[in-house]
């Protein structure tokens, strides 16, 4: 949500000064009766009048202790999978794919992915092949 602009802010304080109650206040500017009396509780707080929309937002996990075992680990074990990382350190492989991308490196598919891929490589490219071939030629005079 974006923050009240500090003009409107300044009329805020005006009307409670004016001895307006803050129901009649949020109503005046389209505002919830919460976010109205938080302006009178911040400036009493901080002193001043600006947002602080520098400390908005969830904080990483990614600590710096947390980025250099994480790089020590893809040192020892640079094909390791999400999954394994995740292990290591008790976050889900999302958070481990957000790390490593955030850290510009890439990651592996899952193992079970790739033995599938390898059983597939036997025989099934020439069977694919050998039906395509057989579609692929018609008798002369014939639909279908």
């Amino acid at each position: 949500m974006k923050a009240i602009p500090v003009a409107v802010r300044e009329r805020i304080l005006k009307l409670y000064d004016q001895g307006k109650e803050t129901g009649e206040i949020a109503a005046s500017f389209g505002y919830c009766v919460a976010a109205v009396r938080r302006v009178r509780q911040r400036i009493k707080e901080r002193g001043t009048l600006e947002p602080q929309t520098h400390r908005c937002g969830r904080k990483t996990l990614l600590t710096d202790a947390c980025k250099e075992r994480l790089l020590r680990l893809l040192e020892r074990q640079p094909d390791a999978t999400l999954a394994e990382l995740g292990a290591q350190f008790k976050r889900p492989t999302s958070t481990m794919d957000l790390w490593l991308t955030r850290l510009g490196w890439s990651c592996k598919k899952n193992p079970a992915r790739r033995g599938a891929v390898a059983a597939r490589r036997g025989g099934a490219k020439e069977a694919v092949a050998a039906t395509i071939g057989r579609r692929g030629r018609r008798t002369p005079g014939v639909r279908g």
